[in-house]
C-alpha cells in the first residue's frame, strides 16, 4: 500500500460512519417517538447509507482529505446528537443531527465521485425503505386511532352514566339535606322545649329550697337564743352558788384556824410557843398568811367573775347573739376561772402546813 491510499483508509471518517450505524439502530429501539422524529431518524439512516456506499465506490487515489475531514468532525457531531435523543428523548436532537447531515451531504458533493448504477440502486433502496416505515407507521396510527375512538366511546358512554348517578345522588342528597334540616328542627325546638322546663322546675325547687332553709335557720336561731338565755342563767346560779359556798367555807375555815390558834396557845403557853415550838409556830404564822393572800386572790378572782358576768353577758343577752361575741366572753371567763381555782388549791395547800406545823408545835 502506498501513503497515498492509506492516508485514506486509515482515516477517522470510516471508524464515525461505524459508530453512526448502531446509534442509530439504537436510537429507532426508543419507545414513545413521534413520527416527525422517526422520519428524522430514517434520513439520517438513509444519508449514511448513502455517504458509505459513495465512499465505498470511490478510488481511494481520487480522494482528499479536507472535505472527509469536514465531514468525520460533522458526523461526529451528528453522532453525539442522536446519543443525547437517546438519553433525554429530546426530538430537537434529531433536527440538529440532520442538519449536521446536510452539511455531510454537502462536504460529499465536493468529493470527485464518478456516477454508476449501485447510486441509483441505493437511492431506490432507500426510498423503498422510507415508503415501508410510513406505511408502518400508517398501519400503526390506524390501529392506534380506533383504539383511542373505542376508548373515547367508552369513556362518553360512561361519562353519561356518571352524569346520570350524580344528578341521581343530586336529587337524593337534597332530600336526605331537607329530611335532616326538619328533623334537626323539630329536634331542636324539643330540645329547647326541655330545658326552659327543666330550668323552670329548677327554679322552683331552688326556691322552695331557699324558703326552708331560711325557715329552718330561723327556727334553729330562735332555739339557740332560748338554749343560751338558760344556760347563762343556770351559769350565773352556779356561780352564785359556788361563790357563796367558798366564802362560806374561807370564813369556817379562818374561825376554825383562830380557834385552834386559841387552844394551842393556852395549852402551850408563852414559853412553849418561845422555846422549843417557836420554829414550827413560825412555820404555821407564815402559812396562814400565805393561805389568807391565795384566799383573797380567790376570792378576787370570783368577784371579777361575777363583775364580768353582770357587766358583759347580760349585754350579750339583750342585744344581737354572735358567736363571736360569745367566744369573747368565754376567753375572759376562762383565765379567771383558772386562776381562782389555782389560789383555792394554794389556800388548801398552805392551810394543810398550818395545820401539820401546829400539831408538830404541841408535839
Amino acid at each position: 500500500m502506498g501513503a497515498w491510499t492509506d492516508r485514506i483508509k486509515n482515516h477517522s471518517l470510516w471508524q464515525q460512519l461505524s459508530i453512526l450505524g448502531p446509534t442509530l439502530d439504537q436510537a429507532f429501539t426508543r419507545e414513545g417517538i413521534e413520527a416527525s422524529t422517526l422520519d428524522g431518524l430514517h434520513r439520517l439512516k438513509s444519508v449514511l447509507t448513502f455517504i458509505g456506499r459513495r465512499l465505498a465506490g470511490i478510488d481511494h487515489n481520487l480522494l482528499i482529505p479536507g472535505p472527509m475531514d469536514n465531514m468525520t468532525s460533522v458526523i461526529q457531531t451528528a453522532i453525539s446528537e442522536v446519543q443525547s435523543f437517546i438519553a433525554n428523548g429530546n426530538a430537537g436532537h434529531i433536527t440538529n443531527a440532520n442538519s449536521h447531515a446536510d452539511n455531510a451531504l454537502a462536504y460529499l458533493a465536493s468529493l470527485h465521485v464518478p456516477v454508476v448504477t449501485e447510486d441509483f440502486v441505493a437511492l431506490r433502496e432507500a426510498a423503498d425503505a422510507y415508503r415501508s416505515a410510513i406505511e408502518q407507521n400508517m398501519r400503526s396510527l390506524e390501529l392506534v386511532s380506533g383504539q383511542v375512538k373505542n376508548e373515547l366511546e367508552g369513556l362518553r358512554n360512561r361519562l353519561t352514566e356518571f352524569a346520570s348517578e350524580v344528578s341521581g345522588e343530586k336529587n337524593r342528597l337534597s332530600s336526605l339535606t331537607s329530611e335532616h334540616q326538619s328533623q334537626f328542627s323539630s329536634a331542636q325546638e324539643s330540645r329547647n322545649r326541655e330545658y326552659a322546663e327543666a330550668q323552670a322546675s329548677r327554679q322552683e325547687k331552688f326556691s322552695q329550697m331557699l324558703l326552708d332553709y331560711n325557715k329552718a335557720l330561723g327556727e334553729q336561731n330562735t332555739e339557740f337564743g332560748k338554749q343560751r338565755e338558760f344556760l347563762l342563767k343556770q351559769h350565773e346560779k352556779e356561780l352564785g352558788t359556788l361563790t357563796e359556798e367558798y366564802r362560806n367555807s374561807a370564813k369556817g375555815l379562818l374561825d376554825e384556824i383562830e380557834r385552834h390558834k386559841s387552844q394551842v396557845e393556852k395549852l402551850v403557853g408563852v414559853i412553849g410557843n418561845l422555846g422549843v415550838t417557836s420554829g414550827y409556830q413560825k412555820t404555821a404564822r407564815w402559812a396562814r398568811l400565805n393561805a389568807g393572800i391565795w384566799q383573797i386572790i380567790a376570792l378576787a378572782s370570783l368577784g371579777m367573775m361575777g363583775w364580768l358576768a353582770f357587766s358583759e353577758v347580760l349585754p350579750l343577752l339583750k342585744n344581737t347573739f354572735t358567736w363571736e361575741g360569745l367566744a369573747t366572753r368565754v376567753v375572759l371567763f376562762v383565765p379567771l376561772g383558772l386562776i381562782a381555782a389555782y389560789a383555792i388549791s394554794q389556800a388548801d395547800k398552805y392551810q394543810q402546813v398550818e395545820r401539820r406545823s401546829g400539831r408538830l408545835a404541841l408535839e
